[in-house]
């Protein structure tokens, strides 16, 4: 078996696996943003450590986040899977509306 080949057995299974990832880090991304826009209401917590961990952990959510849409794509450009959307494996899809948005803006 070739490795394009596993995949393609194996396909439903790895998109349901990048899709949670995905959504867990947009959440996670979501929180870190709202941590540090609490923390830079007042000027005195804009320097903190707590306050750059949150800065911090936001970059670090997008960067991971674009990484799972890349594999995404990758799949997408292997399998054609984001025009088979209406076949019932790939209704789990619906479930995330939010990661569909990002995927079809960053492609």
């Amino acid at each position: 078996m070739t490795t394009e080949e596993i995949v393609q057995n194996y396909q439903v299974k790895l998109l349901k696996i990048i899709f949670k990832e995905i959504d867990s880090l947009m959440k996670k991304k979501e929180k870190a943003d709202i941590n540090a826009h609490k923390l830079a209401e007042t000027s005195n917590t804009v320097n903190t450590s707590a306050y750059w961990k949150s800065v911090g952990n936001a970059e670090f959510y997008i960067k991971e986040m674009y990484e799972k849409l890349s594999a995404l794509a990758e799949i997408d450009r292997l399998f054609h899977w984001s025009s088979r959307l209406h076949q019932e494996q790939l209704q789990f899809v619906s479930k995330y509306p939010k990661v569909m948005e990002k995927y079809r803006q960053s492609n």
